[in-house]
């Protein structure tokens, strides 16, 4: 899923997925990247595994951009494609940068009952990113979340995020998750480790830290 990687840029490395800030002209570009864990929101989607993705994306200068996402999804039994498919508006106003948008999330076959969509709003001023998410098919929960993205000596980067899902079934418990990422750009491709953390009673969910490898490039 790739919803929140653009929010933290490098934290992730596999958009989107939806915050990016849109080139002032048309242009087509490309994403690949090798993880060694594909993790969305704390959780692992590659059974601790590693993921291979990339995806397409069109920005119109208009602020109209369009593009899919590919990764391979694995519960540990079995294995699946997830292709996210999104639409959105970015635009300026008052200084902020603004990004309004509408993602599904699919499945090719056994994950496919796990079908769902997404629409969002990023907030973007200087270093902070301001997120919402709501899921309007599957799941019926809201996402918030909160990205700072600051330099580091020697070329480094480092990207924090801290995300909140808010689940409308009644007794149902909310889930907090947070990630670090320390990433650089080399000649050929971008390299970066992150941390994740999920803190939840959720039915299904465990409290866990992750850590994993990133080997990106944009073309």
């Amino acid at each position: 899923m790739k919803a929140l990687s653009k929010a933290v840029a490098i934290a992730s490395l596999v958009s989107a997925g939806a915050l990016t800030t849109h080139a002032a002209q048309a242009e087509v570009s490309f994403n690949a990247a090798l993880v060694t864990d594909y993790v969305f929101r704390g959780v692992s989607y590659s059974d601790n595994g590693p993921a291979l993705q990339g995806g397409a994306d069109y920005a119109h200068e208009s602020g109209l951009y369009v593009g899919t996402w590919l990764s391979n999804v694995d519960s540990g039994a079995d294995t699946d494609i997830e292709y996210d498919l999104y639409v959105g508006y970015g635009m300026e106003m008052n200084g902020l940068e603004i990004d309004l948008g509408y993602t599904t999330y699919n499945y090719l076959d056994t994950f496919s009952d796990q079908n769902t969509t997404e629409i969002y709003a990023n907030v973007t001023k200087d270093a902070f990113t301001a997120s919402i998410y709501r899921d309007i098919d599957l799941w019926e929960t809201t996402y918030l979340a909160g990205a700072y993205s600051m330099e580091l000596p020697n070329e480094l980067t480092l990207d924090l995020s801290l995300g909140y899902t808010l689940v409308d079934e009644d007794g149902a418990d909310d889930i907090l998750d947070m990630s670090a990422t320390v990433g650089k750009s080399l000649e050929m491709v971008d390299v970066a480790f992150t941390v994740t953390n999920v803190d939840s009673d959720a039915a299904g969910t465990e409290d866990d830290t992750l850590f994993f490898l990133s080997v990106s490039k944009e073309f």
